[in-house]
């Protein structure tokens, strides 16, 4: 199974130094998105959450139609992580706001 990249030029030139296979820098995200989750040979789709946020109902339809690939969000390259943007991703995957 390989590894995919959708994000902005830095943080996909770094996975691809990396090696993952078949990620390139887009500047039609929504595309890249269906390209790669008709797939077959896909088995996780990094996405950086500028994009993720984006295409936030076609991600999350695919996560509920497919098991694979599995989608990750992670934060663009160079950009810090603020407490907001903690708080945020916290509550995402919990399901609810944990910061009280």
């Amino acid at each position: 199974m390989k590894i995919a990249v959708i994000g902005d030029r830095h943080t996909v030139l770094g996975f691809q130094l990396a090696g993952a296979e078949g990620t390139v820098p887009t500047n039609d995200p929504q595309k890249t998105l269906d390209e790669y989750m008709n797939r077959d040979d896909l088995g996780v789709l990094i996405v950086t959450c500028g994009i993720a946020d984006e295409l936030r109902s076609q991600i999350s339809r695919w996560k509920r139609e497919k098991n694979f690939p599995i989608i990750v969000e992670i934060q663009e390259f160079g950009k810090e992580l603020t407490t907001d943007r903690i708080g945020e991703l916290l509550k995402r995957a919990v399901g609810m706001d944990i910061s009280n």
